[in-house]
């Protein structure tokens, strides 16, 4: 029995790929680098097993010249600024933050830099157990109705893989508007000044007001000397969408 083997010549004008099987017969195929190249960037795909981190990157994707990130932060709470101003939405202000789940794709383009091609966020109910998880929409605005995150003019760099770990500190740090802000969480009554004569409460959807709405519950509970429990009814289900899928959806260059 023969053993099998290929061999690969390069000329200047083709490639040659000789292969020989197990029973001795040869096969030659001419072809040329640009196609060598592809068949070798495509045995480039690994995938990790869920791993063992609680919090942070629990998943690592890499297929040609695309890396996919799945990422999860614990529940905490965030100082935000906001842009625009409206009655009863103060310039700065502190919020409770769910445990979120986050993704992320990277491509590498020709000359070696890495830039972030998608990013995605949706909320957790708790720490993530396993991909069939549910996820919520996210309560924030600056998120499009697909959960992708709207960065303005630039996205961020990601120079390195531990740089990915820096994203969701950086979107809490960038001042907030009413941007994208409607249809992000279950209508509830929006009072913009409470106790003030003046104010007019209304029923609302819109991810600012519940941000600032669930700062003042928040401020409550410190002052009350109570545990802030976050109410995750007031979040708008993905419906039957889970972790899995997300991934699936939001990792094109993956999975595509």
């Amino acid at each position: 029995m023969t053993t099998p083997s290929t061999t690969i010549v390069l000329e200047p004008e083709k490639v040659t790929v000789t292969t020989v099987n197990d029973q001795g017969i040869k096969t030659i195929k001419h072809t040329n680098i640009e196609t060598i190249q592809e068949i070798f960037m495509k045995e480039q795909a690994m995938e990790t097993p869920l791993l063992p981190s609680q919090w942070g990157v629990v998943k690592y994707y890499r297929k040609n010249h695309y890396e996919g990130y799945v990422m999860t932060t614990p529940a905490t709470e965030r100082q935000v600024i906001f842009a625009s101003r409206d009655r009863g939405v103060p310039k700065e202000f502190t919020i409770p933050v769910p445990p979120m789940l986050w993704i992320f794709e990277v491509i590498t383009d020709g000359n070696g830099r890495k830039r972030l091609r998608h990013s995605m966020m949706y909320v957790l109910k708790h720490e993530l157990l396993s991909f069939k998880d549910k996820v919520l929409h996210a309560p924030f605005p600056n998120i499009g109705v697909s959960h992708g995150i709207c960065w303005g003019h630039e996205n961020p760099e990601v120079p390195t893989g531990k740089s990915i770990q820096n994203i969701p500190a950086r979107f809490f740090a960038q001042p907030f508007n009413f941007d994208l802000s409607h249809n992000r969480v279950k209508e509830f009554e929006w009072d913009p000044e409470p106790g003030s004569e003046d104010s007019s409460p209304f029923n609302t959807d819109c991810a600012v007001y519940h941000m600032v709405d669930l700062s003042r519950k928040l401020q409550a509970s410190k002052e009350a000397g109570e545990e802030f429990v976050y109410p995750f009814d007031s979040l708008k289900s993905s419906s039957t969408l889970d972790v899995q899928q997300a991934v699936k959806n939001y990792l094109p260059g993956i999975f595509e």
